[in-house]
């Protein structure tokens, strides 16, 4: 009992240490980020906060999962430094497999978390933050339409000009509107305009008595049309919520009702997370073996390797079920198997073989043998 409270209480300790500056890291990384996008106009500045909780939300799976990872194996590893260790394996009749219990035991809450950040919150997080930085271009163009300035849109592919406006703001004099894209380039010019919204909630200005010049940069052809009335669509109705399109946003619902390639890549990358942090808890278990003599560098490099080579596969397989190589269920066995082997391939080394080879296969042995053999011929 005083075994496994011990445990579990360093390894909180640590867990919390570790992910706190691993979480300042991200936050500060994403602040920067969006203020510099705030500054350049990409955001709103009033969104900044948001859209960097919104980031840490859609980063706190692998955050998490590497925090468990790190706490388990730093923990073990000082145990081993400090001979806590053999005290346990002399005085308490213990092996490593006693160390699998409690610290899965402290990792199944984090897991359950992960489970709820990486299947709902983080698609939620990332459908947020696209609907915030779109409202921004869904309100470029109403904004456009201001007195005395020139204002760009679409990204500065379109330049409004307007000299004057009526009280109230939805009648404008004397209205310049340049555009360019696709390989042509137009200028429209109107008397008088109107700000009108259709019944999809479009909203669009209505150009009254004017012309547009329209020239093709490739061959310079030219072509003018005087007209009563010409529409422009400014944006999309900025109350509606924005619906994301993109497979990373959308619900959990949807992706398994719509099994396509890339809605099966996106359930890998969700589903994968809380089974490889729960993984690599128990994998730092035996990575941790060292002797107290020895130095951390070497478990702790190979600890970074293992968890950058399961990104990287994780990357690889999603790309392999995008291109249908794999199957969901293929591709979420090889991954998760493969690290699931190689842990119980540690715990057999650590627990049941003192090496790696029988020590028959060892460089001294092989030579004895040889030397024997030798002497027996020459006999």
């Amino acid at each position: 009992m005083i075994f496994k409270r011990s445990l579990i209480a360093e390894l909180a300790n640590l867990a919390g240490a570790v992910f706190t500056v691993l979480f300042t890291i991200v936050l500060a990384v994403a602040m920067v980020r969006f203020l510099n996008m705030a500054a350049g106009g990409s955001i709103e500045h009033g969104t900044v906060v948001q859209l960097v909780l919104y980031n840490a939300l859609v980063n706190l799976p692998p955050l998490l999962a590497a925090s468990l990872f790190i706490a388990t194996l730093m923990t073990l590893m000082r145990s081993w430094q400090d001979n806590e260790m053999v005290v346990w394996f002399s005085s308490g009749g213990r092996s490593i497999l006693s160390w699998i219990e409690p610290t899965v035991k402290f990792a199944l809450p984090i897991v359950v978390v992960i489970a709820l950040l990486s299947i709902v919150i983080s698609p939620w997080a990332r459908a947020e933050t696209d609907r915030l930085r779109n409202s921004v271009s869904a309100r470029e163009d109403v904004n456009a339409i201001a007195p005395g300035r020139f204002i760009e849109a679409m990204g500065g592919k379109r330049v409004f000009f307007v000299e004057s406006a009526e009280e109230g703001g939805n009648q404008v004099r004397n209205v310049f509107m340049a555009e360019g894209d696709w390989g042509k380039e137009s200028v429209v010019t109107a008397e008088k305009g109107t700000i009108e919204v259709n019944a999809e909630g479009d909203r669009y200005v209505v150009l009254g008595n004017g012309r547009r010049y329209e020239a093709q940069t490739d061959s310079g052809k030219t072509r003018i049309v005087e007209f009563g009335s010409y529409g422009v669509r400014l944006d999309i109705r900025i109350d509606r919520a924005f619906a994301s399109t993109k497979t990373s946003s959308m619900p959990i619902a949807l992706l398994i009702a719509s099994p396509t390639p890339d809605h099966q890549a996106e359930l890998l990358w969700r589903f994968s997370w809380p089974v490889a942090a729960l993984l690599l808890a128990l994998l730092a278990i035996p990575l941790s073996c060292t002797s107290p003599r020895a130095g951390r560098s070497l478990n702790l490099l190979m600890a970074a390797l293992v968890f950058i080579l399961y990104l990287n596969a994780l990357s690889i397989v999603e790309t392999k079920i995008e291109q249908q190589a794999l199957t969901f269920w293929s591709g979420y066995a090889v991954l998760n198997g493969s690290l699931l082997i190689l842990t119980v391939v540690l715990f057999i080394r650590r627990t049941w073989m003192t090496r790696w080879l029988p020590s028959w296969c060892s460089a001294w042995r092989l030579r004895e043998m040889l030397a024997h053999r030798s002497k027996g011929g020459e006999a």
